[in-house]
């Protein structure tokens, strides 16, 4: 039974959820006024008193890190030998429920919860802190769509004693990543591994391994081989791989699946914003009238028109036809053939462009993200075409997008991405660069030339609210059959 009242303030009204380490409830507090959530920490398997230790860390572990996405414990009361966390109240369901009440949920909407998350749980692993049971109950999804973790109560900081019993298995099988089943000691790895595992169960309805009553078998089916391909992530598919991949060692840290999964869903977001018609415009200001409507007279005015445009075409085909007879009468070897040559693509005779570090803007770049690059490139950097013509537009598309959503900060696994052109000027440069950069939207990718340099709209969003827009020409090759940034350069 929990007592009325706790710690003289916090007053018990029902109960609303279960945790791992005990049942919560919804108490008021009477001091603040206001609904608070609090959780007497249960006794586990051989213990003959409450792990008020355990307790305690949890405290620790969450009052530490304030974070946004980061359920808030508030204090911790001693009450007739029970240890009670007083944490904030969060109006919404945990994902399990969610799930249970509306089934496999949008990709783009997992990628939103699971980014949140993510940013979380690195947070928690950058102060040292690693949670080792991430899942879906343990996931709190307000009614905002805000996503928090709760449930710190067997996470561990660095440094502390382990107080898992003898026999005694803390954490939720299901979720455990290979090493762990195997019997490693947790680490950040295992938690991206079980975030992972989570937004597969959101997306798919289901869990990567099938569920059993010994969980010994469980764990066998999680060190025989990687999960069932998921059939309804869609997008969301390369960063479940990623997350899910059986090597900590490859396997993506926290950072990178936050920055990835952020990056997901506001590119799918982008994506699916209705197009604006041609010649819309799209600013915000809207005390400028529309012009009005053309008058009735606009007809004859047409036929005009149309009788002049025909009059000024048969005058180009005629001065075509005279420089098609001048030019055989020409050596096209003249003095001044490097000039003509230059305006019709050939770059031979002109300096090449040094292409900017690791995809990021030119030193001087547009400082208005409404800049209009040219629709066309004046000239076409040589490039090495590795990447070979016959490789799918679609897929150079989504390896850029992929890879943009990977780099701001400076992550390992957008390092990985590039190719020796783009990897010689050191990783030091690279970091700093991309630890300036907040965010990159990719747009107008255009791969029509069917070789291997797209050219992509990139707007850059800096940590300290700048934003600038380029155009680029990225030269990609292949590499053990995936896609490598080699260099890029201003495309107009």
């Amino acid at each position: 039974m929990q007592p009325d009242l706790i710690g003289g303030r916090y007053r018990v009204q029902e109960a609303i959820g279960q945790g791992g380490m005990g049942t919560v409830w919804l108490a008021r507090d009477e001091t603040l006024n206001r609904d608070v959530a609090v959780k007497q920490v249960g006794l586990l398997p051989g213990e003959s008193a409450t792990d008020s230790a355990r307790a305690m860390r949890e405290a620790r572990s969450s009052a530490a890190l304030g974070h946004r996405n980061v359920v808030t414990v508030f204090d911790v009361v001693e009450e007739h030998g029970s240890i009670w966390l007083v944490m904030e109240r969060v109006l919404g369901r945990s994902l399990a429920d969610l799930i249970d009440a509306e089934g496999s949920l949008d990709p783009a909407r997992v990628a939103r919860i699971g980014a949140q998350v993510a940013d979380g749980l690195a947070a928690a692993h950058a102060a040292g802190t690693i949670h080792r049971d991430v899942k879906p109950g343990n996931v709190l999804v307000g009614d905002d769509d805000v996503a928090k973790i709760s449930d710190f109560g067997i996470a561990r900081q660095a440094g502390d004693p382990t107080l898992t019993q003898s026999g005694f298995l803390t954490g939720t099988p299901s979720y455990f990543s290979p090493e762990l089943a195997r019997g490693a000691e947790p680490g950040p790895a295992t938690d991206v591994w079980a975030l992972g595992a989570t937004l597969y169960y959101a997306v798919e309805g289901r869990p990567p391994y099938e569920q059993r009553s010994n969980p010994v078998a469980v764990l066998h089916d999680i060190t025989s081989g990687r999960p069932p391909r998921p059939q309804r992530a869609d997008f969301l598919d390369p960063a479940l791989q990623r997350m899910l991949d059986p090597d900590p060692e490859s396997r993506w840290t926290m950072r990178d699946a936050a920055h990835a999964l952020r990056r997901l869903a506001d590119g799918h977001r982008e994506r699916t914003r209705p197009l604006a018609a041609p010649g819309a415009v799209t600013a915000t200001r809207v005390d400028t009238p529309a012009p009005s409507a053309p008058p009735v007279e606009a007809a004859p005015r047409e036929r005009r028109r149309r009788g002049a445009w025909a009059a000024l075409v048969a005058l180009l085909l005629l001065a075509v036809v005279g420089v098609a007879a001048y030019a055989l009468t020409r050596d096209d070897k003249g003095a001044d053939g490097s000039a003509r040559s230059s305006s019709t693509g050939t770059t031979k005779d002109t300096p090449s462009q040094t292409p900017s570090h690791s995809t990021k803007p030119s030193p001087s770049p547009s400082p208005s993200r409404s800049s209009s690059p040219s629709k066309s490139p004046s000239s076409s950097p040589s490039g090495t075409g590795a990447a070979g013509s016959g490789t799918s537009a679609a897929d150079q598309e989504a390896f850029l997008r992929d890879y943009f959503a990977k780099a701001p900060g400076g992550t390992d696994a957008a390092w990985a991405m590039l190719g020796p052109g783009e990897k010689a000027q050191g990783r030091d440069s690279y970091d700093r660069f991309w630890r300036t950069i907040r965010s990159v939207d990719v747009s107008q990718v255009d791969t029509t030339d069917g070789g291997s340099n797209p050219v992509a709209t990139l707007s850059y969003h800096t940590t300290d609210g700048r934003d600038s827009t380029e155009r680029k020409r990225i030269e990609l090759i292949r590499q053990d059959g995936q896609y490598l940034i080699n260099s890029d350069v201003p495309a107009g």
